[in-house]
Parts: C-alpha cells; structure tokens; sequence
C-alpha cells in the first residue's frame, strides 16, 4: 500500500517534465536510429556492390505490405497504448513480440500491482513489467536460438503443428480473458464483433479495424449509459418504506 500511495503522490507536472519528457526524447531517437539501422544492409549492399533492386519490384513488394501493413499501423498504437504507456511503447514497438510477450507482461504486471491501465502508476509498472520481459527474452531468444531447433525434431509432428497454430492464439485467448475479468460487461461486445467477422470470411485488413473501433464505440455506449444512469436521480430505484 505504502508505494502504491507514492505512486498516486507524483505531481502531473513532476511526472511529465522527469519522465514523460525524457522519455519521448530518448523514444524518439532509439526508434529514429533503429530506422536507421534497417536501412544500412540494402544501403551496404548498393554501394559495396552495386545491387539495387528495380523500382518496379519495390512497388510491387511495398504495395503488398502496405495493404496488410497499413491498419496495423494505425490500430496497434491505439489498442496497446493503454497498457503500454509512453515508455512502454517505445520500447515494445522498438523490442517487437508485442502481442505474445510485451502486452500480457505489462498486463500482468498490472494485475498483480492492482493498479488500472491508462493510469500513471499502470504507466510506471506497465514500463518495469516490459523492460524485464526484454531483458528475459534476450536470454530466451539466445536460448531458443541454440537449443530450440535441437528440441524440436525430436518432437511428433502433431506436436509441432499444435504449437504453430495454437500457441499464438491461446496467448491471445489469455490476454482475452485477463481483461474481459477486469471489464466483463465490455467483452461481449468484442467477441461477437470478432466472432462475426470471422465467420463472414472478411480480410484480416477490414476485419481488424472494424472489431476494434467497433468495440471502442460499443464500449463507450456502454460506459455512457451507465454513467448516466448513474447520475440521474430519477432512474434510482425508490427503496422500500
């Protein structure tokens, strides 16, 4: 309790000019170098050898990406900011296995602090429970590298098909269920959105952004209503005499 009320003490202004500000500085610059370093293999290639891909074929490869690309670039941000925060962003984005590994660490981190997302304490564990998870997943990753290709052909096959078309949904599934508990009267909405869609056989493209927009405008329809249902005197039920 004690640092749970240090943590609701911080002045907003405090907050912002010693971590917000910095963060979104050095945000800015990890990312803009992280740009950087993804263009120097193909700059290399070019000016070492000559190489360079005809600009028909860049077209025709970013139109490709882009049409699978573009809604996430839109809906990612919006629908992890939350739970993310400032610096979780940077970090998650700039890390990358948002959904299987950033999202449900900062969640859980979340849960068991018993602070709210959206919140600046949710903010400030939401960035430890992430950078821990990075930390880990640079061993892991390390590990996985050298052992997992080793372990997995002594598996079945089922077993290797489970794990490639199970293991990124249950995951999903998880996070689902973590906060469909903290906001149980909001789940329905984005589970039969996704559920429809799904059965509809739409693209992934339109799909996506519709589920969650849709479920944001369900929510706040929701919210609304009960506030105001709340606040009106008049729709108070008048207790027995």
């Amino acid at each position: 309790m004690g640092a749970r009320k240090n943590l609701q003490a911080i002045c907003p202004l405090v907050y912002a000019d010693q971590f917000s500000r910095p963060v979104h500085k050095i945000g800015m610059i990890t990312c803009g170098l992280a740009v950087l370093a993804n263009l120097l293999p193909p700059a290399w290639l070019y000016l070492q050898y000559g190489v360079f891909p005809p600009a028909a074929a860049i077209a025709k490869g970013m139109g490709l990406a882009l049409t699978y690309a573009v809604p996430f670039f839109i809906i990612e941000p919006i629908i992890y900011y939350p739970i993310l925060g400032d610096a979780g962003t940077y970090m998650s984005f700039l890390s990358g296995n948002i959904s299987n590994m950033r999202l449900p660490c900062a969640a859980v981190a979340q849960a068991v602090a018993g602070v709210e997302e959206g919140t600046r304490e949710g903010e400030l564990i939401g960035t430890v429970g992430i950078a821990l998870s990075i930390w880990l997943s640079i061993f892991a990753v390390l590990i996985g590298a050298l052992a997992t290709g080793w372990f997995v052909q002594f598996f079945s096959p089922w077993l290797q098909d489970a794990f490639k078309s199970y293991l990124l949904p249950a995951t999903w599934g998880a996070v689902f269920g973590l906060f469909a508990l903290r906001g149980p009267r909001y789940a329905p909405a984005a589970l039969v959105l996704a559920l429809t869609f799904i059965l509809l056989k739409w693209p992934p493209y339109i799909a996506i952004p519709l589920t969650v927009f849709g479920t944001i405008l369900v929510g706040r329809v929701i919210y609304c209503h009960s506030r105001a249902k709340a606040l009106d005197p008049d729709r108070q039920e008048t207790p027995e005499l």
